[in-house]
């Protein structure tokens, strides 16, 4: 078991057992029941998709966000959501939207809107990529014009970039944020009729979305669960995982976190 898990930990996506069983000179059926066992004890995910079935020792997401990651950065130009879901492993596809909102929180990528289309942009977006095609032509057009009565042309390129560095930004009005004492807070809710000290997040995340729709926010899943891993990176809270992960529904096993060991976190309280 050991050797497989071993073999898992280093494929990029996930692989079948007829890759894992070409790895190791055993036969497919052989790897199926291996692969299998380790799913069922938490230490493998087993991710099918109709008649087949692909392992990894990492949590989806996050082979999906890793895969993702070089895909943005080597973009060239604005990109549609739906491209780059395309050119993942099929079997990491399934997180694609949550694998993007975490590079987008991490500051890995970035929303370009134009006009009715989302785009994936792999940098801090400025002032001149919001003039739209229509808008520059009319600029050009003021340009040809007022370069008649000038010395010096002054080109479309200028002006766009007059607009990069010449910009003045207000500054944002303070977004909501989950604070530890926030999480604290509904942690103690869920505390007083549990008996354990250890609470299911996907019960602290009904909480939270309560306090988004009081303060008129949207209730970003990757948002909370960011929060909830940062409080673990900085010994703030303490995480347990689920003694059978592969039983949850998908919108539970999405809100779990991961561990620097083992499988992902699905219980947790704000430790001492």
């Amino acid at each position: 078991m050991s050797t497989i898990l071993e073999l898992l930990k280093h494929q990029p996506t996930p692989v079948t057992a007829a890759q894992i069983a070409k790895l190791t000179g055993h036969s497919t059926k052989t790897m199926t029941a291996a692969l299998d066992d380790l799913a069922r004890s938490g230490r493998a995910y087993a991710l099918t998709q109709g008649a087949s079935t692909a392992y990894a020792a990492q949590p989806p997401l996050d082979l999906c966000a890793d895969a993702l990651r070089p895909l943005v950065a080597a973009l060239t130009e604005p990109q549609a959501p739906a491209k780059l879901a395309g050119a993942l492993p099929k079997a990491l596809r399934p997180w694609f939207e949550e694998a993007l909102g975490r590079l987008i929180v991490q500051g890995d990528a970035w929303w370009l809107t134009k006009g009715k289309v989302k785009l994936v942009t792999n940098r801090a977006l400025r002032p001149s990529d919001f003039v739209s095609a229509a808008q520059q032509a009319t600029v050009e057009a003021i340009l040809t014009e007022a370069n008649r009565h000038r010395r010096t042309a002054l080109k479309l390129s200028h002006f766009l970039s007059w607009l990069d560095t010449a910009e003045v930004v207000a500054k944002p009005a303070g977004k909501p944020e989950i604070t530890r004492q926030l999480m604290t807070e509904w942690y103690a809710m869920d505390r007083a009729t549990s008996s354990t000290a250890m609470v299911p997040i996907p019960q602290t995340f009904k909480h939270y979305e309560i306090w988004a729709a009081a303060n008129n926010v949207p209730a970003d899943i990757v948002e909370f669960r960011q929060a909830l891993e940062s409080l673990y990176h900085a010994s703030q809270v303490l995480l347990e995982p689920c003694e059978r992960p592969q039983d949850l529904p998908d919108a539970e096993r999405a809100l779990q976190v991961p561990l620097t060991l083992g499988p992902p976190g699905y219980y947790w309280s704000p430790g001492a």
